[in-house]
């Protein structure tokens, strides 16, 4: 019996290296921790059948808009302002367990059109096709931005036909194709009348008839939203809700990184999920961690397609709440979002149970957004095979050819969430609208109307709207309205001392600091608003004085490092930078770490191989370690000052060979790690981005030579599992 039970094993557990995928870990067990009598069938249901798989909590339905063949694969999609779907098909994603072939299917951009006004979409126009892995795309400037890694497209149909005519790279460096898990993508107009993205350290700006881009911090990792102030909100895979508290325009074009807190804030702490169903079908399904005891997900595991609810259909109790998609476990979560001191957190809106759960395996919500009828969209990528090549264990493995879950493809669909009975809502016609009546609109209780009007109305660079935008600052007795208008005036380049002053001494704190904010440019030449900033110290709002802080510091010079430490108690700068501090927390300031013996100067050849080590590092560590290499919470790791960057070279070429898992401290801080292996970079770019980083950010620690790299990967060229920090720590 034992050695029966022992040969059972040997299929149920990877054998390594013969059968291990690259989502395998050595040593663990892989078996199932659901029965296959406890697993349902996991047939494609027609759109009709799996409308009835959906349970929602009371006082809503969910209907559905469009289906294949009229879509297939979505993954993303943006309103214009006729009301039709403009959605991103991923057609290549996954064809099959191995991942072959995702680079040879098509992608498209699709037009979906509403012809008989019964509420689905019924005309299909391919606007844009032959896209490998297309993932996003955000209405703009007469056109649409789409993003196919590595590109980043401009289109306009020119002949009014809805297939695009003019194709226009605004970027060369949108993301990377070969991990689709992370890779750029979000394509959010804000309020500040920038575009962002996720996993990418640029926003972009239409000034002029052209695309302007400045720099920002990176953001992870699939959904980006925001809130009626223009705050960001996005996920990261297990960490369900993050957001910035505050801009991240004060992180670039600095000689010193600074961390600045307030970024990437842990909105969400709760991350237990209460699926509809068993869920043997997620990558790690064999952890005791990973599913609860009768076979549900345990906890958020691919969290993406973040939304703020901005709409006017729902109860107003639902204003301002996130919710989030996990495809993993087949729901949608709202969270209830509470304020105190600008620090947001957030809270199931139910007790152990889901907004929206399915007993329908396939369906994979993957993106969520508002509707201009005050709806809430759902994007469901509907397809069996979830997981990237480059994670899938052997576990997933035999669960998708046991249970045919990667059959069949290019499925789809897209639904919207209504209260029970509601009467369907024709929006108006921006396009058509007039300045006045686009000012109008900047007051009305729906967001997607609002931002649609700003947007328009800066577009359009109408000079007639400056004076009833200025009347609307001044007399609105709507905050949201007025910070609309004063971003619109910033837009329109209509900004100037006088309105500042009305925006300073604004009711709200949120237009106050947003008016301080959009004064950064006119501080040092103007005195009078120079003055208003400093008494605006005594501000009793945390928001206010932490813009002060920002405002003051960007427009005299913000201290660096060791100056953060001794600057003058009676400094503005100081000042503010000190009531912020209860609710964001101290500056990451990093304390240098210096070898011993000075900093010996890299040769002519070292300097090439550092030049070669930044592209590198900006291809393929950017996303997660960030420009400013401090690293993002909960994400990764600070590489500033870190003492494996100082350590012994050989940890991080093992590092990289193999990558990381499991626990690691860093700079007295712990760290749960999953760090995929660079194994496919050869030795010339292991060792020059090694490089790059032990001599970046002011760092004076030994190049790494190319020989070191080859000997390392010589040696451990059988090895399968990525180092733990107990294993490196052997190692001197």
């Amino acid at each position: 019996m034992q050695f029966a039970a022992a040969i059972i094993a040997i299929f149920l557990i990877p054998a390594f290296p013969v059968f291990a995928q690259k989502g395998d870990k050595r040593g663990e067990q892989q078996i199932s921790r659901v029965p296959k009598e406890k697993i349902p069938p996991s047939r494609a249901l027609s759109p009709e059948d799996a409308l009835k798989t959906f349970t929602l909590q009371d006082g809503f339905q969910i209907e559905l808009v469009a289906s294949e063949p009229l879509v297939e694969d979505p993954v993303a999609m943006a309103f214009d302002t006729k009301g039709r779907i403009w959605v991103v098909e991923m057609r290549g994603f996954m064809p099959n367990i191995d991942g072959t072939g995702e680079e040879d299917i098509p992608g498209r951009v699709s037009i979906l059109e509403d012809s008989d006004g019964d509420g689905r979409m019924d005309r299909k126009t391919v606007f844009l096709d032959n896209l490998v892995l297309p993932r996003t795309i955000a209405i703009a400037a007469g056109g649409v931005l789409v993003g196919e890694p590595t590109k980043l497209w401009f289109c306009r149909d020119l002949d009014s036909d809805g297939k695009a005519d003019e194709k226009v790279e605004v970027a060369p460096d949108y993301g990377v194709r070969n991990n689709p898990e992370h890779t750029a993508n979000g394509l959010l107009h804000c309020i500040d009348n920038r575009i962002y993205s996720l996993y990418h350290p640029w926003r972009y700006r239409w000034c002029g008839g052209k695309w302007l881009r400045e720099p920002t911090t990176i953001r992870a990792q699939w959904g980006l939203a925001q809130d009626n102030f223009g705050r960001l909100f996005y996920t990261s895979n297990a960490d369900h809700l993050r957001g910035d508290m505050v801009p991240a325009d004060y992180l670039t074009g600095k000689a010193f990184p600074v961390k600045l807190p307030g970024l990437a804030v842990k909105i969400a702490t709760n991350q237990i999920v209460w699926p509809g169903r068993v869920n043997p079908g997620v990558n790690r399904g064999y952890r005791s961690d990973e599913l609860k005891a009768d076979g549900r997900l345990n906890k958020f595991t691919a969290a993406c397609g973040t939304t703020i609810y901005r709409g006017d259909l729902f109860p107003k109790e639902f204003l301002g709440n996130a919710f989030v998609c996990e495809p993993a476990g087949n729901l949608i979560r709202r969270d209830f979002l509470t304020e105190k001191d600008g620090v947001v957190s957030a809270e199931n809106a139910y007790k152990e149970k889901e907004f929206l759960t399915s007993t329908d395996e396939r369906f994979r919500p993957v993106n969520l957004y508002n509707g201009p009828d005050g709806a809430l969209y759902v994007v469901d990528m509907y397809k069996g095979l979830l997981q990237h090549k480059l994670y899938v264990t052997s576990y997933l493995r035999k669960q998708m050819e046991d249970r045919g879950l990667g059959q069949p493809l290019h499925l789809g669909r897209i639904y919207r969430i209504v209260p029970r009975d509601a009467k369907r809502i024709i929006p108006p016609d921006l396009e058509h609208a007039s300045t006045s009546d686009l000012v109008d609109t900047l007051s009305h209780a729906n967001g997607w109307l609002r931002d649609t009007a700003q947007r328009l109305l800066v577009e359009r660079n109408d000079s007639k709207a400056i004076p009833a935008l200025k009347q609307l600052c001044a007399k609105s007795d709507n905050p949201v309205a007025r910070l609309h208008a004063f971003w619109t005036l910033e837009g329109l380049g209509g900004m100037n001392a006088d309105v500042l002053q009305i925006g300073f001494k604004d009711p709200h704190p949120k237009v106050r600091a947003a008016a301080v904010r959009i004064s950064e440019s006119m501080v040092a030449s103007n005195q009078s608003i120079g003055n208003t900033l400093m008494d605006m110290i005594a501000d009793a709002s945390a928001e206010v004085q932490i813009q002060l802080a920002l405002t003051l510091g960007t427009a005299f010079g913000v201290p660096q490092t060791n100056e953060l430490k001794s600057i003058r108690t009676n400094s503005p700068f100081a000042l503010a930078r000190e009531t912020a501090r209860f609710s964001l927390g101290e500056f990451d300031v990093p304390v240098r770490l210096k070898p011993k013996g000075g900093v010996a100067p890299l040769t002519a050849e070292q300097q090439k191989q550092f030049a070669a080590g930044k592209q590198v590092y900006e291809t393929t560590c950017l996303a997660c370690h960030q420009a400013h290499g401090m690293g993002q919470e909960g994400l990764a790791p600070p590489l500033v000052d870190s003492e494996w960057v100082a350590g012994p070279a050989e940890w991080l070429v093992r590092i990289a060979l193999n990558g990381l898992r499991g626990e690691l401290r860093v700079k007295k801080q712990k760290f749960e790690l999953d760090m995929p292996s660079l194994a496919v970079l050869d030795d010339n770019q292991i060792a020059a981005v090694l490089t790059y980083i032990r001599r970046e950010w002011g760092h004076g620690f030994s190049p790494v030579d190319v020989a070191t790299v080859k000997s390392i990967r010589d040696a451990t060229k059988t090895r399968e599992d990525a180092w733990t920090e107990a294993e490196l720590l052997k190692i001197r």
